[in-house]
């Protein structure tokens, strides 16, 4: 198959539908009387839905992938109608940004755009109560038929990087709720209410629940059994407690393997359709187990602490020229940071060992870590039975990739993790072949933003990601029309 880019020539067969969610914006725009600064309502919305229907067009083409040129991606995305200057102002006033969500409430709808609405789904597993922080964005004017976004986020992070930028500037979660209900989930212990003072990350205490602190004899117990089919569990229950109908889930980063694992768990909702930014696949791939290699148990601290994630990581693999800090002279370093001291607070920045094991497909070193979790458990006092953890252990390298109808993954330049300049590297491109194999039924498509966006493009350009990610989510729930073999015509 070839490798598409988005042509301009041709007229989109999808205008009709996107003109629909173009009037509907445009009304509450005007209703509000404002634009993104609060003064008059600015342009380019329009030519942003015009750059979204182009977008729907083109991915009728099949190709191995897609590629989006940066002056159609510019172009894509729309206005808040407050500029999300009353959010910022909330998370201003709050010490290191780390606001209470519950203050999102007061704010009203039709400034916003949108209702916020903040939930704490608990849920039990091995014997102990674990919660799931939960913000639900139900749009003002939602485009019909899409189904709600739920995005779960990566292993150090949690809800505030899909909501605020590292200067509390609008996130991705506020623009994609202008027109689709939005669902972001925190995985537990992620997300502390007021946030950490430790300034050492592996130091802190994960807030596995919200109405406590717990001891660090308990945190050594729930560190050690933070297993994937834990975390499956919670997000399946806050899905089922709070949305009602179709889903798509969007596990960023690490949290990948959670979308896979709930395919046939919530098979009424998900429908066979999958959505991924940043996304890759589980490890249960064999393109995953060849890239991961084999690792060493002496790779991990002790299943009971944590791993700090620091600067030099993420000056390697996550910092590039879009990023919000980014400034002239500027090493990656010195931006990595700047954006980690920005977040110190509201964000975790650790990792469970476990989890990284889990996540790489580390099988190889069950016996080993099975032993430190008997070892850890051995006369707890928390009712932790170790025969059902150890029941559970690597469950992501069980996943089925198979039973899929329709399937869209999104990735950047920039996203070292996921895609490389060299197509036979290229993660998410290999990944696509495999699941082409395992569904040879499905449509599958991979839309690469031909844009120097990192891993972190949601931080970097969310307004214009949210337009990308909408033109995805349209495609993904659209009929199914006969495919075209014709390349897309060019630009101009």
């Amino acid at each position: 198959m070839r490798n598409e880019r988005v042509g301009h020539s041709r007229p989109p067969a999808h205008r009709a539908s996107v003109l629909v969610a173009l009037g509907l914006h445009t009304l509450l725009l005007a209703a509000c009387g404002s634009g993104p600064d609060g003064g008059e309502q600015a342009p380019g919305a329009p030519d942003g839905f015009a750059a979204e229907a182009e977008v729907l067009e083109f991915l009728q083409t099949e190709a191995s992938h897609h590629l989006l040129p940066e002056a159609v991606f510019d172009r894509l995305g729309w206005d808040l109608p407050d500029g999300g200057k009353q959010v910022r102002a909330i998370a201003d006033a709050a010490p290191g940004g780390a606001f209470d969500p519950h203050a999102l409430e007061a704010l009203p709808a039709t400034t916003l755009g949108y209702a916020p609405r903040w939930y704490e789904v608990r849920f039990q597993k091995y014997g102990l109560e674990w919660d799931v922080p939960a913000l639900h964005l139900v749009p003002l004017m939602a485009d019909p038929d899409l189904p709600t976004m739920v995005f779960i986020n990566g292993g150090s992070a949690n809800w505030y990087e899909f909501f605020v930028g590292p200067r509390n500037e609008p996130g991705l979660g506020q623009y994609l709720a202008q027109r689709v209900p939005v669902l972001l989930l925190t995985i537990p212990g992620n997300y502390r209410p007021g946030g950490w003072d430790e300034t050492d990350p592996a130091a802190r205490t994960p807030a596995y629940v919200l109405d406590r602190d717990i001891s660090t004899d308990e945190a050594r117990v729930r560190n050690s059994i933070y297993t994937f089919a834990l975390v499956r569990d919670g997000v399946q229950t806050a899905i089922e407690t709070l949305i009602p109908g179709p889903v798509v889930i969007l596990g960023h980063s690490t949290s990948g393997e959670v979308q896979f694992m709930l395919k046939d768990a919530l098979a009424t909702r998900l429908l066979g359709r999958s959505l991924g930014w940043g996304t890759g696949g589980p490890a249960s791939m064999v393109t995953m187990q060849r890239i991961r290699g084999a690792p060493s148990i002496d790779d991990y601290p002790p299943l009971s602490r944590l791993r700090a994630r620091g600067p030099e990581e993420y000056a390697a693999r996550y910092v590039g020229p879009l990023n919000p800090l980014w400034r002239e002279g500027a090493s990656a370093l010195d931006v990595a940071t700047e954006w980690l001291a920005r977040e110190s607070r509201r964000r975790p920045q650790f990792k469970q060992p476990l989890q990284d094991m889990e996540h790489q497909g580390a099988v190889h070193l069950r016996s080993g870590v099975e032993r430190q979790i008997r070892g850890t458990l051995d006369g707890n006092a928390y009712g932790v039975v170790a025969d059902s953890v150890a029941a559970d252990l690597f469950s992501t390298v069980r996943i089925p990739i198979t039973g899929y109808r329709r399937m869209i993954a999104t990735t950047a330049l920039n996203d070292t993790n996921n895609w490389n300049a060299d197509t036979a590297r290229a993660r998410e491109l290999l990944i696509a072949r495999e699941l082409r194999e395992a569904n040879p039924d499905a449509t599958i498509r991979l839309l690469v933003f031909d844009v120097p966006m990192s891993h972190y493009g949601h931080i970097e350009r969310p307004r214009q990601l949210a337009g990308g990610l909408v033109a995805a989510l349209r495609w993904l729930v659209e009929e199914p029309r006969p495919l075209s073999a014709e390349p897309a015509p060019g630009p101009g």
